[in-house]
């Protein structure tokens, strides 16, 4: 009856997590590893894996596990950038160094912007139980990967713009996000030898905008770029659903010391984003495309784990991703033939003669042109005592996007091919553990071979990412097991909880009348000024229960981009300026104490009262009709109060259910902030 209540209530938990999203990844776009565990060693996951988790990489891991339930939080910090156009050029681009037509198409495409959305929520959720000694099931709620950028700047603009279609009146970017629920049967066929099976379900979610310029560049031309233009961009969110099957092998040879593993996952066939049939070929098709490998792991001492990973991602296989897309001009590097500009729009196939069945959303429409990507992962496990294990590890995998391919490619720059890691994992009683990993992939970037990718001219995208995550294991009956011999005095966490949250924030003072107002102190009148005062915001917190009445709590959270834009009437620049476009971005550490007021044994009611360390970014663009801009920036930090109030329930014995509204003021503008989550207690 234990296990049983244990398992739905763990049920219940995961089904939380699978709501909140996830961040973008580093192998392409999938993660370079599942579980915080595995990714501490590199990724490596095939031939040796022990916790929950580990069953994404390899069904058959699931012998190995026990029974046990592991749920954690990974906090991803990204930069990415993207330049187009002369922005993007190596060398000075001015008479006399380059004529501009022999470097630069001409057709307004240019700028550099870093996407403003640095800041990623990673849940990861799992449980494996043994049915008979040789049977074994379980499920994991793992993030599979995806990508997101939210660039201020909307560089894919040209100099045909017009009030009615203002180009860079808005942001840029895209969001993709994929979550896999294996649902996993293994099978211990002797003491060295298991198989097991998975059904992957999948769920992914997508959204695009600014991408307007496009429809607008090609109805001036004449030329197709998209095949359904009404179904290109700015359609808001889309969600595709779909399954496959992960089969996978270990065995153990030598006295246990060497274990081979094989793992191979199918072609994951989704529904298609309909939203956006006019974006992905196939109209709106996006596939996750099968992958295999083949993992080795070495215990020379029962403490001592080497272990290495080699696998293929087929990423060609998905029209979406594999189509070719725009890409150099067709008679590169013979300089663009001055104002025909004939060269350059060649370079984009849909547009070159007889190219309509490229066309974005047909069968052979334009994708990403990626490559096959090949992965290698190597980490090292090591059980210091009875109660602690460090590792380390190294995945690299070659960027698979081709130096010619990166049009499209800004808007998901997963460039990243070297990953560096560390982790631990804390044995904090028989029934408890806790891990955490820390990973950092170095800044990576890629340019165009040379100034005539198509016609936006030079291109150059990277990116870089650092990752911290905690998590705790709750082992019932434990599996194989990596500790040493030596004893170790137990480390009390008593009292110690640390949790994530997710919702909507709200800015009280962010308004159409204030975007005017700041304009004015520039100079310039506008109207039609309409403003977006709420978006996504997420916070991490950790903290201290003195007793059940009393704890203080420190964390960080993150509200992402309000936005204004307007029509401006009256400007004294020449060319004259026609639309105007603002952001704000803040962040905010946060310390309080809470007070809290039990009803149940598991229900509680809290209020807290503290400060905050605030910082603030607004962003100011204001457009001309030619599609240059004037950008205003300013940064302002402060320290002033805050304070909310929250319900919270016992889901598990050290799982935490919390709902909370919060205000914080911001130097006298206030956001409110109303998030959902979870919260562990050690």
């Amino acid at each position: 009856m234990k296990k049983n209540q244990f398992a739905l209530r763990a049920l219940a938990a995961a089904l939380v997590l699978a709501n909140a999203p996830v961040a973008l990844a580093t192998n392409g776009y999938f993660m370079p590893g599942y579980g915080f565990r595995s990714m501490g060693m590199g990724g490596v996951g095939i031939a040796y894996g022990v916790d929950s988790l580990s069953i994404a990489a390899n069904p058959a891991n699931i012998v190995n596990t026990g029974m046990r339930a592991d749920m954690g939080m990974g906090v991803m910090h990204a930069k990415r950038y993207a330049k187009v156009g002369d922005s993007a050029a190596t060398f000075d681009v001015s008479p006399p160094n380059c004529r501009y037509f022999n470097c630069n198409p001409g057709f307004g495409f240019d700028g550099s912007s870093t996407s403003n959305r640095e800041w990623f929520l990673m849940p990861e959720m799992g449980m494996t139980m043994n049915l008979t000694e040789s049977l074994h099931a379980g499920m994991a709620f793992v993030p599979n990967g995806g990508g997101s950028t939210v660039y201020p700047q909307n560089f894919f603009n040209y100099v045909g713009v017009t009030p009615e279609s203002p180009g860079e009146g808005k942001t840029l970017g895209g969001e993709l996000t994929q979550l896999l629920v294996p649902i996993t049967v293994g099978y211990k066929i002797n003491q060295n030898h298991a198989v097991g099976v998975a059904l992957d379900l999948a769920v992914q979610r997508f959204r695009m905008y600014g991408l307007k310029s496009f429809v607008d560049f090609s109805a001036n031309f004449k030329k197709p770029i998209t095949a359904d233009p009404d179904h290109l961009t700015d359609q808001g969110y889309d969600y595709s659903y779909g399954a496959g099957l992960k089969l996978g092998w270990l065995g153990n040879f030598v006295d246990d010391k060497l274990s081979v593993g094989l793992s191979y996952t199918t072609r994951t066939y989704m529904t298609k984003f309909d939203k956006y049939r006019g974006l992905f070929a196939e109209q709106g098709d996006f596939d996750i495309p099968a992958n295999y490998g083949m993992g080795l792991s070495f215990k020379p001492r029962k403490n001592l784990v080497f272990a290495l990973d080699v696998s293929r991602i087929e990423w060609s296989s998905i029209a979406a991703l594999g189509n070719r897309g725009p890409a150099s001009s067709p008679a590169s590097p013979v300089p663009y033939p001055g104002p025909t500009q004939i060269n350059a729009i060649n370079g984009i196939p849909s547009m070159a003669p007889g190219g309509a069945i490229y066309s974005t959303g047909n069968d052979q429409g334009m994708g990403f042109g990626w490559k096959d990507q090949t992965i290698y992962k190597f980490g090292v496990n090591w059980g210091m005592n009875e109660r602690l294990q460090v590792r380390a590890g190294y995945n690299y995998g070659k960027s698979p996007i081709l130096d010619d391919q990166l049009t499209f490619n800004t808007l998901f720059p997963v460039t990243t091919d070297k990953h560096y890691t560390l982790g631990f994992t804390y044995k904090a009683t028989d029934e408890l553990e806790i891990t955490g990993t820390y990973m950092r992939a170095p800044r990576a970037s890629q340019h165009s071979p040379n100034l005539r990718q198509n016609v936006v001219g030079a291109v150059d995208i990277g990116m870089e990412q650092q990752l911290f995550a905690l998590s705790l294991g709750w082992v019932l009956d434990p599996g194989k097991t990596n500790y040493g011999d030596d004893p170790m005095d137990p480390i009390s966490f008593a009292g110690w909880y640390f949790g994530f949250g997710l919702g909507a924030d709200y800015g009280r003072d962010w308004s159409a009348s204030r975007f005017a107002s700041s304009l004015a102190t520039q100079g310039v009148s506008a109207t039609q000024t309409r403003s977006d005062n709420s978006d996504l915001g997420a916070k991490v917190y950790g903290g201290y229960q003195f007793n059940k009445y009393f704890a203080i709590e420190g964390g960080y959270a993150q509200f992402n981009n309000f936005t204004a834009n307007g029509t401006v009437t009256a400007s004294v620049t020449v060319p004259p300026q026609i639309s105007a476009y603002q952001t704000e971005k803040s962040n905010t550490w946060a310390l309080a104490a809470i007070g809290s007021l039990p009803l149940t044994k598991d229900f509680s009611l809290f209020a807290k009262l503290g400060a905050n360390n605030w910082k603030k970014a607004i962003n100011t663009f204001v457009h001309d009709s030619n599609g240059d801009f004037t950008r205003t920036s300013t940064l302002e930090r402060g320290v002033d109060p805050y304070y909310g109030v929250g319900v919270s329930y016992a889901l598990l014995e050290n799982v935490l259910v919390r709902g909370e509204y919060e205000r914080y003021d911001l130097g006298g503008s206030n956001i409110d902030f109303l998030s959902a989550g979870l919260a562990l207690k050690f």
